[in-house]
């Protein structure tokens, strides 16, 4: 019997996605996160992403995307290692925040010729597929929270706003919100710096910063609200599962994708502070039942996940009886 396994997985980062999906399909996972300037990064990448490839020597290997430089060269890698590349596109994997058509150009070169591009939505399988390309639809399984059992002596109505300060993410408006939410106490993740924040502007805010993995599930695990929004049209939006998962009550943004997901068990509002409130408010009053709804939408989506993963193990089968069946080539030293 081969000592390889089912797939390599290779992320030059470090992705909640990336772990559970590949615990889920039995690869192996190999996370690559370098620190220090973009030309090191890459250097030391790019030589233990071969270095993986050596050693494994993987029939199917699945890359994280976001890093679309890890995409490109494990295009140019795929004949000389003789194995399936797998794109596991996050958003921004398909469509480019921002670098213009030059960035959407690479991105839509690669996804049309990697073997399989995995997607979160019916709207980026589309997209792939009007490439040539390949797509599946898999949503994040939804993670573990059991081994994150610590929580905070937060106040009764307090929010915890998942948040990366992306330019998609409406967080502005949600500090407007809160201003007119004496009531409540808004707790906020993430490198605020980054989006050029000064808290001074808004006292009512208390600004975490980046925080552990403990004292963030910790947060959420103890505040009564969680939010997560966006204004992308195609997202999911990690906080959502996190948030689903613990069982909380959920407010996010009314975009076609987050209401077919995850609509069922969430508060849905629009970006604008005046409804973030209302909502926010709404979400507080019917965190009973949401943590009913919370319930029934994971038992439904554990059903969802296990037949998307089963479909999933067989189309990466697929692959490997496709590579079998191809020419042999020298195997590279």
């Amino acid at each position: 019997m081969s000592d390889k396994p089912a797939a390599l997985w290779i992320d030059w980062a470090r992705s909640l996605r990336s772990r559970t999906l590949a615990g889920r399909l039995d690869a192996e996972l190999v996370e690559i996160h370098i620190g220090g300037n973009r030309l090191r990064r890459y250097l030391k990448s790019i030589r233990r992403t071969v270095a993986a490839l050596r050693r494994a020597r993987p029939d199917v290997v699945i890359a994280t995307n976001p890093s679309l430089m890890l995409g490109l060269l494990l295009l140019g890698l795929r004949r000389w290692y003789r194995f399936a590349l797998v794109s596991d596109a996050h958003y921004v994997g398909v469509r480019a925040l921002r670098g213009g058509r030059l960035l959407q150009s690479l991105l839509d070169f690669h996804n049309a010729r990697a073997d399989l591009v995995i997607v979160t939505n019916e709207r980026h399988a589309a997209y792939v597929a009007a490439l040539g390309g390949r797509a599946y639809v898999c949503p994040d399984p939804l993670p573990d929270l059991g081994v994150w059992t610590a929580t905070l002596p937060v106040p009764d109505k307090a929010a915890f706003l998942v948040c990366s300060f992306e330019r998609d993410e409406p967080f502005e408006a949600v500090f407007r919100a809160f201003s007119g939410l004496p009531q409540y106490t808004l707790f906020v993740s993430g490198r605020y710096t980054r989006a050029g924040i000064d808290p001074a502007r808004f006292p009512w805010v208390r600004f975490l910063g980046y925080v552990s993995e403990q004292e963030y599930y910790a947060y959420l695990k103890s505040c009564a609200v969680i939010v997560d929004l966006t204004e992308l049209e195609d997202c999911l939006l990690c906080g959502a599962y996190e948030a689903l998962a613990a069982r909380k009550p959920l407010l996010i943004s009314h975009t076609s994708a987050l209401a077919s997901y995850f609509g069922a068990a969430a508060v849905l509002t629009e970006n604008t502070a005046e409804q973030i409130a209302a909502n926010v408010q709404r979400a507080y009053a019917q965190r009973g039942e949401l943590a009913q709804k919370a319930n029934q939408w994971v038992a439904g989506n554990e059903e969802y996940m296990g037949e998307r993963i089963a479909t999933l193990k067989q189309v990466l089968r697929s692959l490997n009886v496709r590579l079998e069946a191809a020419q042999k080539k020298p195997v590279a030293s």
